[in-house]
This record gives structure tokens, sequence and C-alpha cells, in this order.
């Protein structure tokens, strides 16, 4: 019986030794843990997979037919999509050099006088302001729509057409605008003009966009700040003529003398409209214009006019010439084709059915309601 305690004691202590070794080899575990190398790492390709993983799985919606599945990242073309590049007239080669601002000389044209100053002064507004358009009969129905929209924004009160043919100037007395269009006199022209419809760089196209600079070079020589516009432009803006007049104030000492719209962000101009000082720099930049279109019929007023301005000083700090912007003052491309500036909740100044030929033109603006004819 004796010996049967004993061994029972024997085998509690045993027990009892065990129970306090593992508790002391647990306590010993918490208090000192294993070393880094006692840990097996993940290779470094799998933890940027995975970092990669939570980071896109983070930013991806989750697509409605496999539950946590990542959408497909949107193509580089569908994120660049609003990036322009030039056409093809804007990128032709011009050989014609600008005149050096120190060779330049001013051109000796003299006041208008007659009938057809009479007609610019009766529409001039304040700060000697004309907004003008050159056009022939050919685009009559868009000067009317032009005119159309000038109603619906109230700017139809000072304005004045200057018609290539006599066809513009009847269709525009007989629709009784008769105090606002005059004929361009024949000794303005450098070449011979159609009366028909010119279609985007066809062979009338370009001396159209040239007696476009004859036009508005008299009229700065006349002392006129010309506020020119394309007909195929629609105006959609009340306040277009006060944003106009404020930004061309803006800066100290009359230092912006052009304010002019684009074609491409920050690197190509678009010459459809701009609000031009009677200034000595515009002059030469007209001048220039005019010199190269004589030179080489095939390049365009546009193009002309941007070889002119690459050789000018374009720093925001202290240049003559300040750009519009883009989503307010869009072009046919911007504003049909990517509903710039709607998609940001905008609204634009003007609507330009440019990138467009012939009757697509009127079939974008019909879409757009912007066809009041």
């Amino acid at each position: 019986m004796s010996m049967d305690i004993v061994f029972k004691k024997r085998a509690l202590t045993a027990l009892l030794g065990v129970i306090f070794i593992v508790s002391l080899l647990g306590l010993t575990t918490s208090l000192f843990p294993a070393e880094q190398s006692d840990i097996v790492p993940a290779s470094s390709e799998t933890v940027i997979s995975n970092e990669q993983n939570a980071a896109k799985s983070a930013i991806e919606p989750v697509t409605s037919e496999e539950e946590g599945a990542a959408a497909v990242q949107p193509s580089p073309s569908s994120v660049n999509a609003d990036v322009d590049e030039g056409e093809d007239e804007d990128l032709v080669q011009v050989d014609t050099a600008p005149t050096h601002p120190d060779e330049w000389q001013a051109k000796d044209f003299g006041k208008l006088t007659g009938s057809l100053a009479t007609m610019i002064e009766k529409n001039l507004r304040s700060h000697k302001i004309l907004l003008t358009a050159v056009a022939n009969g050919g685009m009559a129905d868009y000067t009317l729509n032009w005119i159309e929209s000038l109603k619906r924004t109230k700017q139809d009160d000072k304005f004045l057409v200057f018609a290539i043919d006599k066809e513009l100037k009847e269709a525009m007395v007989a629709h009784g605008y008769e105090e606002h269009v005059v004929e361009i006199p024949p000794e303005w022209f450098h070449k011979q003009l159609s009366s028909d419809f010119a279609k985007w760089l066809d062979s009338s196209y370009t001396p159209i966009t040239h007696a476009k600079t004859l036009v508005v070079e008299r009229l700065l020589y006349h002392g006129v700040t010309v506020w020119f516009s394309d007909v195929d432009i629609v105006f959609t803006s009340p306040y277009i003529f006060d944003y106009l007049a404020n930004k061309l104030t803006a800066r100290k000492g009359g230092m912006t003398e052009l304010l002019i719209t684009q074609e491409t962000e920050q690197k190509i101009v678009n010459s459809g409209f701009y609000l031009m000082r009677p200034s000595d720099t515009n002059k030469r930049i007209l001048d220039d214009t005019i010199r190269i279109q004589d030179n080489e019929p095939k390049v365009t007023q546009q193009r002309a006019m941007n070889r002119v301005l690459d050789e000018m000083n374009l720093s925001y700090h202290d240049s003559p010439i300040a750009l519009l912007d883009l989503a307010l003052f869009p072009h046919g491309r911007h504003y049909f084709e990517r509903n710039i500036p709607h998609k940001f909740g905008m609204e634009p100044m003007i609507v330009h059915a440019n990138y467009r030929i012939g009757e697509e033109k009127k079939k974008s603006l019909q879409a757009a309601n912007l066809w009041y004819l």
C-alpha cells in the first residue's frame, strides 16, 4: 500500500514538472521572439505583385458579371482622346521668312473716307471695337445664321460684314441688314475671288482667307480694334463682348494687343476668331501673313499667321499675344465630337463649325440646335 502511494506521488511530480517546463518554454518564446533569419520571407516578386494587386483592386470598379474581378484599365488612346494634332494645312512648309521687327515698315494706306468710313463709324462699339466678318454669296446662309446668333446673344446692334461680292450684299439687304454690310473695294484685293461656297482647302479657299486678312489690315490702319469672326461660328453667350473687352484690358499699359482662339492647346492658333488692336505689332503680323500668301498661294491664312507667330515672343509674362481658352471658344472637333465644354459642366461663348467640309457644317449645327434659319 505504501509503495503504491509512493509511485503515485512520483507520477504526479513528473507530470507537474512537464507542465512547468512547457509553461516556461511558452513564456520564454513570448518574451524573446524568433530572429528575422528564422522567418521565411516572401520573394520580392510576390511582394510587388501583391502591392500592385491591392492598388489595382482599390481603384478599379467591380464588374457586374464577375463579383470581385477588376475592370479593364482604360486604353492609352481613350485617355488621350482630347489631345489634338495639327491638320494638314497647319503643317505645310512655309519658305517665306517673316520680317525682322527692326526692318519692318508701316504701309501708307491713310484713313478711309466716304460711305465706307461712315458705315464703320456707325457700327463701332466702345473702345473703337468693330465686330466684323468677311464672306461671299456662297456663304450667305451661314452669314445669316451668324447674325441670328448675334441677335440671340444681344450682339446684333453693332456689326459690319464685308461682302466679297454683290450677291452677299444683296442677300443681306433683302433681310433688312443694309446698315451692316459693305462691299469690299476692288482695289483691296490681290487676287480675283469666287462667289461660290469655298470648301475647306479647295482652290478657292485660300484666296478667300487671304481676303479676310486684307480687310482686317485696312481696318487696323483706320485705327479700329478689330473683333473678327468667321461666319461658320455661332455666338452662344450674351457676356462675350464684356468678357473679351475685360480680357483685352486686364494687363496694365495695354500690354495685350491680340486675343486669339486656338486650334491645338498652346501650340497652333485658329485665325477664325480674334480681337486685334491697331498696333504696329499686329500690322506687322498681318503684313507678313499677306506676304507669305502672296509668295506661296497654297499656304492658308491660318498657316501663314502661325508661321509669323512662331518667330515672336509668346511668353505669358510679357507677350502682346494672349490665347483664348479652348473650352470657352471650342473648335468643331472639341464641341461636336468631344462634347467640350459641356462634359466639364461649362457653357461655351462661341461654337466654331470648322473641321467640316461643305454641308457637314450645317448638319453639325442643326444636330446641336445651333442652326437658326
